[in-house]
């Protein structure tokens, strides 16, 4: 039988056995003597017995893996030697050696070497010198899509493995940072003989051969760990303007190679480009740098797989990083145009966001209690800050005059009372005047014509303003329950008296000084807005989900509309829109409802009523508790844990 190095350190070293046992390993009493520092000492040996050829591993420290057709075993145990039974034609990966055996014997001639599946073909390479054609070559290859690459390497190769779980590992991650991460590791796991690692992000070849790499790793110590990683900037060029991947191999350090090569005692180095659907994304490369390893063409190909899958993998994370940019654009956009219909309310959005979220963050440490077993993963607490942030969403369909409505009557219906007022008491004055004027003539006396009229001028001026006086009284007590935060039963029953009075208009007609909308407006016992108004404010809770809803929401993301549309829900089924109660009530939705009233009654942009300290708010968020409103644990925490990290943001007058 006969020995071969397909790819590794020896490649190309090949030896002719007759004899029953041929050892080999990196120890010189070996028969088959290889440099590979993965290889072991004594590391395993070809037995002839009985006509058949066996393979045994010693107990290697990284054990072997032996390929035949397209089934491929794994020898390693640290107790006892391992054996397993080849044919003509069976390949063997000891360390980063790849070995195959030729059997000549009668019982093994007709045993086929191992041959492509489907009769696939490998790319074309090409072989480069770049210095003494002795000591190094450059082995290229093209890039191929994924499935032509994974058709081209036999799927016997026990890294294919790594290679599948990669995949399927890669599919679930979007950050940058995760998939970039598992590559490394997966990279380390494929190709024993790799030292480093390194991904440079770019488009332009000229430009990324000139920058440093995105992220770098080594394994173990090696030159320039502390310093900026050397990279091969011709290299890099190479790769990214031809889009191939490349293989770097040194025999002997004496070659005439760059400085940068042998500064970094580089004796091999694979570069493959990473290449999305629609330009080139940067170049992946491993290099053996510090260890002597080789890599072979089998290397190449399976790294080719590698930059492949992690192209597709970068770009898909960039993709999703433009999709959650452009959606916090979205999101950001839609709380400018709810906060620009609603200016009193300027900033509510984002504080009832912070409010919530470090009130979950805090939920998800509590270990005893009920709120033990409630806990939001980074997913959900991102889809819990944008259902608060858009949580008032609906009000873009609320009319104006009902959102800005500071006070229980508009300035324009203010102007308006005002006027009628001054009008009522012209009208007054100049009817006094008309009589006086009247009994004057009755009276057969001119004007101004006795002394008496005089006298009784100043009489009626007088009446007149006592008459204003007491107009401008009511007047003045209108206006401060237009603005008053809570009314009382005889603020309310005042008001009715002044609708109650009327005048005689210039169009000779009995009109009352209030109007019936006047004074319901004027009798709104706390707040400013009527049924028909709050039916209307109200509205946008409902709205808000049903907008929300017709967003395209991702998985991790469907719930936002429901959370948002609920925060007006209270626990005992008095909430709105649908009056959802208890358990049906997600600890989200109790989180941001307590948040939205608390931001509510701390808010000091409101102009009908004045804010509350954060003391008074909590008191009245523990009272609502109390009457099973509100989730009471939650208040507690609230109360307890998450107001003392955010009193700095909250607006407290009292400070």
């Amino acid at each position: 039988m006969s020995l071969t190095v397909i790819s590794g350190p020896d490649e190309g070293k090949t030896a002719n056995f007759n004899q029953g046992n041929v050892s080999l390993g990196r120890d010189p009493r070996n028969d088959f003597v290889l440099s590979d520092g993965f290889v072991s000492g004594r590391h395993a040996e070809l037995v002839l017995n009985n006509g058949k050829v066996w393979f045994r591993d010693l107990k290697s420290r990284h054990g072997s893996t032996v390929v035949m057709g397209n089934v491929s075993r794994k020898l390693q145990n640290d107790e006892r030697a391992a054996s397993i039974e080849i044919k003509n034609g069976a390949e063997i990966q000891v360390g980063s050696t790849l070995l195959r055996v030729s059997i000549s014997s009668a019982e093994s001639t007709t045993s086929q070497p191992r041959g492509r599946p489907g009769g696939v073909q490998r790319p074309e390479r090409t072989r480069m010198n770049l210095g003494d054609a002795d000591s190094e070559h450059v082995i290229s290859t093209s890039r191929l899509e994924v499935p032509q690459l994974n058709e081209q390497l036999e799927s016997a190769d026990n890294r294919l493995a790594v290679l599948f779980q990669l995949a399927g590992e890669l599919n679930g991650l979007t950050a940058l940072d995760e998939i970039l991460d598992l590559i490394v590791e997966t990279t380390f796991d494929a190709f024993p003989a790799t030292n480093f690692f390194a991904v440079t992000l770019g488009s332009d070849p000229e430009k990324l051969s000139t920058q440093q790499p995105f992220l770098a790793r080594t394994r173990g110590e090696v030159p320039g760990d502390d310093d900026e990683p050397i990279l091969s900037s011709s290299l890099l060029r190479r790769v990214a303007k031809t889009r191939e991947s490349v293989l770097f191999t040194r025999d002997s350090i004496g070659a005439e190679v760059s400085q940068s090569i042998l500064d970094a005692q580089i004796t091999a180095c694979m570069a493959a480009p990473l290449v999305g659907q629609k330009s080139l994304l940067g170049v992946m490369q491993v290099d053996t740098r510090g260890r002597g390893s080789l890599f072979g063409s089998e290397d190449l190909e399976l790294f080719n797989i590698l930059a492949s899958n992690a192209a597709f993998a970068i770009e898909r994370a960039r993709l999703t990083e433009d999709i959650m940019e452009m959606f916090e654009g979205f999101v950001a956009a839609s709380v400018n145009a709810i906060e620009a219909r609603d200016p009193v309310t300027a900033g509510h959005s984002e504080r009832v966001a912070d409010y919530t979220v470090e009130l979950a963050e805090v939920v998800n440490d509590v270990e005893t209690g009920r709120l033990r077993d409630i806990y939001l993963d980074e997913e959900e607490l991102r889809e819990l800050r944008y259902a608060a942030l858009l949580h008032d969403f609906g009000k873009i369909a609320v009319g104006e005059d009902v959102i800005q409505k500071g006070t229980r009557l508009p300035q324009g219906r203010m102007e308006l009372i005002r006027q009628r007022f001054e009008t009522v008491k012209e009208l007054q004055y100049r009817r006094r005047l008309y009589r006086h004027v009247r009994s004057l003539e009755a009276d057969g006396v001119a004007p101004g014509g006795s002394a008496s009229d005089g006298t009784d001028l100043e009489r009626l001026e007088q009446q007149h303003r006592q008459y204003c006086q007491q107009f401008d009284e009511l007047l003045e007590f209108i206006e401060q329950v237009a603005t008053k935060g809570y009314l009382e039963d005889e603020d309310i029953e005042r008001v009715k008296s002044i609708g109650e009075q009327t005048f005689i208009g210039p169009d000779g007609n009995e009109h009352s000084l209030l109007t019936p909308s006047e004074v319901e407006n004027l009798c709104i016992r706390k707040g400013t807005l009527n049924e028909e108004e709050w039916a209307e404010m109200r509205s946008h809770a409902a709205l808000s989900e049903s907008y929300l809803d017709q967003i395209p929401w991702s998985d991790e993301l469907s719930q936002v509309p429901c959370i948002a549309g609920a925060h007006h829900e209270k626990l005992d089924g008095s909430g709105y829109p649908k009056g959802i109660a208890g358990d049906e009530l997600m600890p989200q939705v109790r989180m941001l409802t307590i948040s939205d009233i608390f931001d509510a009654l701390t808010a000091s942009d409101r102009p009908y009523r004045k804010a509350a300290t954060i003391e008074r708010a909590v008191e009245i968020l523990n009272l609502e508790s109390e009457d099973n409103k509100l989730d009471a644990d939650l208040v507690g925490v609230f109360d307890q844990l998450v107001i003392p990290r955010i009193k700095d943001i909250v607006p407290d007058p009292s400070r």
